[in-house]
């Protein structure tokens, strides 16, 4: 019988300094259409973010710049993806921007990974699939 927990994980949030930069670089390595823009406040902080969606529906990935002018830094956080082709990824991540961390291994259990930076610094490993 499979467990069931009160909560699971949903999606993932990105404070980043730069909304438009940042949407542009995950929607030419990723692939992601314009998103949902939506201008709040958290906390009384003045906020813009982008939502996409999964393919299947409900919400991957934000991205959110405060618009206060306080600067984001990038730590304690890696974003986990899959790719069918590491190389690939690899050029739309350097065209879009983004920078090679970490040069592509072999994965233990078979497959390859490789670590990458966004724009704004966010480190993501990504496996080859």
């Amino acid at each position: 019988m499979p467990e069931t927990y009160p909560a699971r994980f949903a999606f993932l949030k990105l404070v980043v300094p730069d909304l438009q930069t940042a949407a542009r670089f995950y929607r030419e390595v990723f692939g992601y259409g314009e998103g949902q823009y939506v201008a709040s406040t958290i906390a009384g902080r003045p906020m813009e973010e982008f939502i996409f969606p999964k393919p299947e529906g409900g919400t991957e990935l934000i991205l959110l710049a405060y618009t206060d002018g306080a600067t984001p830094s990038p730590s304690g956080v890696i974003a986990g993806f899959a790719t069918p082709d590491l190389e690939a990824f690899q050029a739309r991540v350097l065209s879009a921007g983004g920078s090679l961390v970490q040069e592509i291994k072999p994965l233990g259990a078979g497959g390859r990974f490789a670590f990458f930076a966004d724009p704004a610094g966010w480190v993501m490993e990504v496996i080859e699939r």
